[in-house]
């Protein structure tokens, strides 16, 4: 009887003209997106050949390996023109635009593959000195200075970054970033998948949740039904199925969402040799730092651990809805209110003082945790860059939602329903 309940009040949201509308318009979007970003698929190909022909590690053997194989290529290329180069970048240079035509569509796919993989080359073996370079105390006095700390909230973010330098070193011995992954500064593909397409996705679903939460909450009193639906036996009790069904259907519309958007990203992406790679991987750097993680992490188990993230804090966002409409009774009105909270939170850190740890305390919010989609489980994330930052927040955030809940539920089940 009660799963039966459940389901009539999850379909109540499910068949709402306006999220049915909103959830093939998100997903036109997403797909839109991907498509648009898909320009360069060809050439990604590459870096899964470089995994299958020399392996995922980037040892010294693998390069000697991979440059006898790039001198082959510089034969081949001297076939096709006549002419001996040290590189393929020398031979596209030198070319004037009107002889482009005297080479083949065949010849020119040869050339453009041959100059992604001494991109690649290249890159790999630069990636000693680049980590060489890095100063962690300059970084910290950098990140000191942007957002002007002192005081207990400097000496706070000292110490995790001392935390942050002996992971920095283990990283480097362990290796975990001379792994091939697709070349960062060149395509971008960390920021395409986890700030583009699921920071579109949670952002489409938190708007979805909160508006099928306060239908399915408030349902009743919208529809001036709920002095007979609250008058049967079964009565206030049918709020805890209320409840139930929000957090099912954010579940479902969570999953749904994912799933069309996932599936499209890597049918026009392949990843197919790169799911072992670590995300610490020096190709994964994209900006002025790179990418490292606070454990060693595959891609795979990467972006399995943000998809947790997504789910779990849709599912509080659906409980911290249902506890507001509770209390307000109108689905347009708790719409807004949440809207003000998520916008809120994210800006009330910039109002704490710069020398108390109150700045970094009050990031730890639901709304920093989905913004902060692309840098989670990283070190190299600001000032959210502290290790427990995503489980300290998810535990902290589950025990706002129940308390907030409990007290909605049982404030309604005293108040006059009149």
């Amino acid at each position: 009887m009660t799963m039966r309940i459940v389901w009539y009040e999850c379909r109540k949201a499910l068949t709402s003209p306006i999220l049915i509308g909103l959830v093939l318009l998100f997903t036109a979007f997403n797909i839109f997106v991907i498509v648009s970003n898909s320009y360069f698929k060809d050439e990604l190909k590459v870096a899964n050949q470089l995994v299958e022909k020399y392996g995922r590690e980037i040892t010294d053997q693998s390069l000697q390996h991979f440059e006898k194989d790039l001198q082959i290529d510089l034969a081949l290329l001297k076939e096709i023109t006549g002419q001996e180069f040290g590189s393929v970048y020398d031979f596209v240079e030198q070319l004037p635009y009107e002889k482009r035509e005297l080479y083949s569509e065949q010849d020119w796919h040869f050339i453009e593959q041959l100059q992604l993989k001494e991109i690649y080359f290249s890159m790999a073996n630069d990636i000693d000195k680049s980590y060489a370079d890095i100063d962690l105390k300059k970084v910290a006095a950098n990140d000191i200075a942007k957002y002007g700390l002192s005081g207990n909230a400097e000496k706070t973010l000292l110490r995790e970054y001392d935390k942050f330098s002996q992971r920095f070193e283990e990283m480097k011995q362990n290796g975990e970033h001379k792994e091939w992954f697709f070349a960062g500064k060149v395509y971008f593909m960390h920021k395409v998948l986890f700030k583009t397409v699921f920071l579109h996705i949670a952002i489409e679903a938190l708007m979805l949740i909160i508006l099928s939460t306060a239908l399915i909450t408030n349902y009743e009193f919208e529809n001036r039904t709920h002095l007979v639906t609250y008058g049967t036996s079964r009565g206030r009790r049918l709020m805890k199925d209320k409840l139930v069904a929000s957090i099912v259907t954010a579940a479902l519309l969570t999953t749904f969402l994912l799933a069309v958007t996932l599936s499209t990203y890597f049918t026009f992406f392949d990843y197919k040799t790169l799911w072992g790679t670590s995300v610490n991987s020096a190709f994964n750097w994209e900006y002025n730092f790179p990418n490292v993680a606070w454990w060693d992490l595959s891609v795979g188990l990467f972006l399995v651990g943000v998809i947790i993230i997504v789910y779990i804090t849709m599912l509080l966002f659906s409980g911290l809805t249902f506890a507001l409409t509770t209390l307000v009774k109108n689905s347009y009105i708790s719409a807004i209110l949440m809207a003000t909270f998520f916008v809120l939170a994210l800006l009330i850190p910039g109002f704490m003082p710069t020398s108390s740890i109150l700045i970094f305390m009050t990031s730890y919010s639901l709304s920093m945790l989905v913004m902060n989609i692309p840098a989670s489980f990283m070190g190299s994330s600001g000032l959210v860059m502290f290790r427990n930052f995503e489980w300290m927040t998810v535990i902290c955030w589950t025990i706002i939602t129940i308390v907030l809940c409990l007290f909605s539920m049982k404030w309604f089940n005293k108040k006059d329903i009149q």
